[in-house]
């Protein structure tokens, strides 16, 4: 299988677990993603999808850390409803305990991690 692949995998993981906790600001993203004809989305995913297609495979190891940081987000972003938020995380496991400040900052961490190394993967797919 080729890395291309393996990232529109965890791409569309990612996805599949925001939609566990669906929320307000899944509603959000949804509405900015049809007004915008898929931009947001695409500047946000596409870099990674299109360095799996074209980076060499000295890239492989950033391109493997932007999945783990991208899946850790994904699990970690509270999303819901008026009253109370969740996580993936929350829903998949089943405990309450794994709410707070660390599933925060783990996403806020992550979140800027993986931001930052998309410029970084799409430089060194067009340079290699």
């Amino acid at each position: 299988m080729s890395m291309g692949l393996i990232q529109i995998t965890v791409v569309g993981l990612a996805v599949l677990l925001r939609l566990t906790a669906f929320g307000w600001f899944a509603i959000i993203a949804i509405v900015v993603s049809a007004f915008s004809l898929g931009t947001v989305p695409a500047i946000v995913l596409g870099p990674l999808v299109f360095a799996g297609f074209s980076a060499p495979q000295s890239a492989w190891p950033l391109l493997i850390a932007a999945d783990v940081l991208l899946l850790v987000c994904a699990l970690t972003f509270e999303d819901g409803g008026d009253n109370e938020g969740t996580t993936p995380l929350q829903v998949l496991t089943g405990s309450r305990g794994l709410s707070g400040r660390a599933t925060d900052r783990a996403f806020q961490v992550c979140g800027s991690a993986y931001l930052s190394t998309l410029p970084v993967l799409v430089i060194w797919a067009i340079a290699g």
